[in-house]
């Protein structure tokens, strides 16, 4: 039997592909903790906005490579904080980006 708690997560999680960008959780403040961007078969990148929708300030963007993963962890430093909403906008042919949140 494994030790430890099963099935719990320390933060909120989203996937977020290019073909279908997203609000990542409630309106309302949130802090992105980590991120995982798989480039897929394009070089790509993901934007996350301090919006509900696809507006607002782009508050971080982060660019892969074609067939490449990029991990940023912001757990160290208390998350990445977005006031109003976190909105993530995928782009390039197969990306998908991978969000923690709380």
């Amino acid at each position: 039997m494994a030790s430890g708690i099963s099935g719990t997560t320390l933060f909120n999680t989203a996937i977020v592909p290019a073909a279908t960008p997203a609000k990542v959780g409630a309106t309302g403040e949130r802090r992105l903790m980590k991120l995982v961007l798989f480039g897929g078969t394009a070089d790509s990148q993901v934007e996350f906005k301090n919006a509900a929708t696809d507006t607002g300030d782009v508050l971080l963007t982060v660019a892969a490579l074609l067939d490449t993963t990029i991990e940023m962890d912001f757990t160290r430093v208390g998350g990445l904080k977005f006031s109003t909403a976190m909105f993530a906008k995928p782009a390039g042919a197969g990306a998908i980006c991978y969000v923690w949140y709380d």
